[in-house]
């Protein structure tokens, strides 16, 4: 009676991985079958690549000619050995007694080793078939113990490199407190070795942790909170999250993972994400008049001084346009630029928005503090829009914190650096203000290092038809409507009229003409034009930007009459209602301005 040889097939792994770990799987396999086999009825014999015998399993005895040990060639026992067919399994003879032998040999080209079953002839081949099919079982799941094992660890190298490229630090702790894991972050910003770290439990860490995992163990949330962490060095404040690890059942909970993140990454993301940014830069601003030009340059120039920027201008004007484009003309352009209105702030919290708070500085404060606009600007500017409304007790710390370059958190004791950049505005006369007493003289001073100011609209009103043409793309832009036609005489109101609000009422009234596709009145506006009140003799300087402006006007209304015309298919009937004019007028004004009707 012949067997067949049986083969298994393990999932294919890299030749030097397997040769090293097989050998042991083997081992583990052969040990698990002997163990719950009667060993005095056979004989197991592996044999390596080499054609050694590298294990003997079995209390079967031979005669003396024939007695296997390790290391033994087995090629050459094999050479005696009378098979009944040549290199097969079946019945094989040794001396004068007779065996059964089965050959097990895994198909696998990485599986280097032979496996001989010899057992007496008394057992049948029924029972040596079982036997093949449990050494089988044995070996396959070892081998797959062995891939799994592999697969797991590769796994986990590649989630400890995922761990040691984020700019965050993670720390897992057990439900006891251990610290499991920290990554590379972790220890950078803790300053302690890993192996040093692993040691240490995580309340030697963070003071409070045990508020904390009754917070977090209770179902409760613990997100983006500022704690107290124990360094190597100091002791220092960071943004951390811990989040609950369960086992698989989702039920219990087996750890914790610890996110750590430097308080001046947090606090740039959040100036990013809430839109406390610079957006501007100087190719916004619209400077076509010589005194514009000139600013924007002086700007420019002043843009990389540590020094504090004074803006003096009236409301409207763009003083947050000229602090954001000086900030990103500046090398502080990649961190925070972090702006408030000191006037629209109530008195008793503008100290802590500039200065932030402490835990427990006052009731109804958030848990853990708060930082203020100095530390959420630190390393970039910070914008003081309206500087003039600030109350005298608040001037008086604010002084101290641009000398010190430090501030204190209310209700804190600890001073924090700060490298700030202080851009400064207000539409009041700080001089002025100085004189009635509103304004501490020191803080002025302090302020206005480098002064800088911005004329109004209507003392740069070469700048208009620039200004009217951006606002009308701008806002048909804006508000899906296509660029509506001026008339002559609409475009000589916007030109006549005084502009107190500047540049913020221009946009306003260009958005109104755009919503009404050019049907606005201004008749409101011509009550508070200039031109009503007499106006004074012109000087040389002014007569020549006046005839800027002409030129620039000129401009704008020949496009105006082409694009009209245009619109209207040469329609003279049409073109002259849209304008505003008589036909007699425009036929004027085209031989005035060389249009040709084609």
């Amino acid at each position: 009676m012949w067997l067949k040889r049986i083969n298994i097939t393990t999932s294919e792994m890299p030749t030097s991985d397997f040769n090293f770990a097989h050998s042991n799987a083997l081992t583990n396999a052969l040990n698990q079958f002997v163990k719950n086999m009667d060993s005095a009825c056979f004989k197991l014999i592996v044999v390596n690549e080499q054609g050694l015998i590298t294990h003997l399993y079995g209390n079967l005895v031979f005669s003396k000619k024939f007695q296997l040990k390790k290391a033994q060639n087995w090629l050459m026992i094999a050479e005696r050995i009378k098979w009944e067919k040549p290199n097969e399994q079946g019945m094989i003879t040794l001396g004068n007694s007779v065996y059964n032998l089965v050959k097990y040999q895994n198909r696998s080209k990485n599986f280097v080793h032979q496996i001989f079953l010899i057992s007496s002839i008394d057992i049948d081949y029924p029972w040596l078939q079982m036997a093949l099919a449990a050494i089988d079982t044995s070996i396959n799941a070892e081998i797959k113990d062995v891939s799994m094992q592999k697969q797991m660890d590769d796994t986990h190298q590649f989630t400890f490199a995922m761990m040691n490229a984020l700019k965050v630090g993670v720390i897992s702790v057990s439900t006891r407190g251990n610290i499991k894991y920290a990554n590379n972050q972790a220890c950078q910003w803790i300053n302690i070795r890993r192996r040093e770290l692993l040691k240490i439990p995580i309340k030697n860490l963070i003071p409070n942790w045990n508020n904390i995992y009754q917070l977090v163990s209770s179902g409760e949330k613990f997100l983006n909170e500022e704690i107290a962490i124990n360094t190597a060095d100091r002791k220092a404040k960071f943004n951390v999250t811990v989040t609950p690890i369960l086992d698989q059942e989702n039920v219990k909970l087996i750890g914790l993972v610890i996110a750590i993140r430097e308080l001046e990454n947090v606090y740039h993301l959040v100036n990013k994400y809430t839109g406390m940014q610079a957006r501007f830069t100087f190719k916004d601003i619209i400077a076509k008049s010589q005194q514009m030009r000139k600013l924007v340059d002086y700007a420019q120039n002043i843009s990389d001084s540590p020094s504090t920027i004074l803006i003096e201008a009236e409301s409207g004007t763009g003083k947050e346009v000229f602090a954001q484009s000086i900030h990103n003309a500046s090398s502080r352009h990649d961190k925070g630029f972090v702006a408030i209105n000191c006037a629209a702030i109530s008195d008793n919290l503008i100290e802590s928005e500039l200065f932030g708070y402490d835990d427990g500085a006052f009731t109804g404060a958030k848990k853990g503090g708060h930082p203020g606009k100095f530390e959420l600007a630190n390393g970039g500017t910070l914008f003081l829009d309206e500087v003039g409304d600030m109350k005298p007790e608040v001037q008086v710390k604010l002084l101290r914190a641009i000398q010190e370059s430090a501030i204190t958190r209310v209700g804190g004791e600890k001073t924090i650096p700060v490298d700030v950049r202080i851009i400064a505005a207000t539409n009041k006369n700080l001089k002025t203000e100085v004189d009635k007493g509103n304004f501490r003289l020191d803080l002025y001073y302090r302020l206005s290092v480098i002064p800088l100011k911005i004329p109004a609209l209507r003392d740069r009103m070469e700048d208009l038809p620039s200004l009217i043409r951006f606002f009308l793309n701008k806002k048909s832009v804006r508000l899906q409507k296509e660029v509506p036609q001026i008339r002559y005489s609409t475009l000589q109101q916007f030109l006549d009229y005084d502009w107190p609000g500047n540049i913020r009422e221009l946009e306003n009234a260009i958005e109104q003409y755009v919503i009404l596709d050019g049907e606005i009145s201004f008749e409101n506006l011509k009550k508070e034009a200039r031109s009503t009140s007499p106006k004074p003799a012109l000087t040389n300087s002014e007569t020549s930007a006046q005839n800027e402006i002409l030129t620039s006007v000129k401009e704008m209304e020949r496009d105006l009459i082409i694009r009209t015309l245009r619109h209207f298919n040469n329609n003279m009937t049409h073109s002259a209602q849209s304008l505003g004019l008589s036909r007699n007028t425009l036929y004027l004004k085209l031989k005035k301005y060389n249009i040709g009707l084609t």
